[in-house]
């Protein structure tokens, strides 16, 4: 009679493998047990600093004082008053001295035109502006030829400021004035006519947020230029009539 027998090599419902080693297998289930509850640990601390994240943003601004001596004050927006808070609104705003510097560097920059830098400079000015006025403004000259125009005329403008006036202000907008005479001439002395005039140029210029790009937290919203007396030209040699930037 022929007898049959069958060989076990562990307990039944053992899930290692024929022949592995106890004490290897155990590490093995250990480990993969640990990374388990890991993911699930990370997963918590991303979601309580979703959370943290989202509550500061969402919390409303404080502000530090800082008196005469450099001393400097912590005031939190829960306990800050509505005279407290207009009174930092208009610290924080340019001040007069930064305005005039921005109006003046601007106007060079649109009106001093020289055949040399107009490239540089026409592009300058228009980053100046805000994108509604950049848009608009830019379009216009291009259709102009302004550039291209000014570039071939070999001529420079030379600006004298009579006076700039901040006529008007709102918590968003700035109202100025600007008087100047402006003088144009050949880049080579004798080579065409030289002309002068008077402008007064009214500008509104919009508060913004300070950047790289807006580091007086300002920009030209709208122009308009007025001339305040008829040119006049002494011609100093035949040419054309130069052309009067926008």
């Amino acid at each position: 009679m022929k007898r049959s027998g069958t060989l076990r090599t562990g307990q039944e419902g053992d899930p290692r493998p024929p022949g592995s080693p106890p004490t290897v297998w155990a590490a093995f289930a250990a480990q993969s047990r640990w990374k388990s509850w890991t993911i699930v640990l990370l997963a918590g601390l991303l979601g309580l600093e979703g959370i943290a994240i989202i509550r500061l943003a969402s919390r409303p601004p404080e502000y530090v004082l800082v008196d005469a001596a450099g001393r400097s004050t912590l005031v939190r927006r829960s306990v800050a008053t509505d005279s407290l808070l207009k009174f930092i609104a208009e610290r924080t705003r340019p001040p007069e001295m930064a305005i005039v510097r921005f109006t003046r560097d601007f106007l060079h920059l649109a009106l001093a035109v020289n055949s040399s830098t107009i490239d540089t400079n026409w592009a300058t000015a228009l980053g100046m502006m805000s994108p509604e006025m950049r848009e608009r403004v830019g379009a216009e000259a291009a259709s102009q030829r302004l550039v291209e125009t000014y570039r071939l005329l070999q001529r420079r403008t030379d600006l004298a400021f009579e006076e700039i006036v901040l006529e008007d202000r709102t918590p968003e907008l700035l109202t100025i004035r600007a008087v100047l005479s402006r003088k144009s001439m050949p880049l080579i002395e004798g080579t065409g006519p030289n002309s002068s005039d008077r402008l007064q140029v009214e500008l509104v210029e919009r508060i913004v947020a300070p950047t790289i790009e807006r580091p007086d937290g300002l920009e030209v919203a709208e122009w308009r230029l007025l001339p305040l007396s008829a040119a006049t030209s002494q011609v100093e040699g035949a040419g054309k009539e130069t052309p009067r930037a926008p």
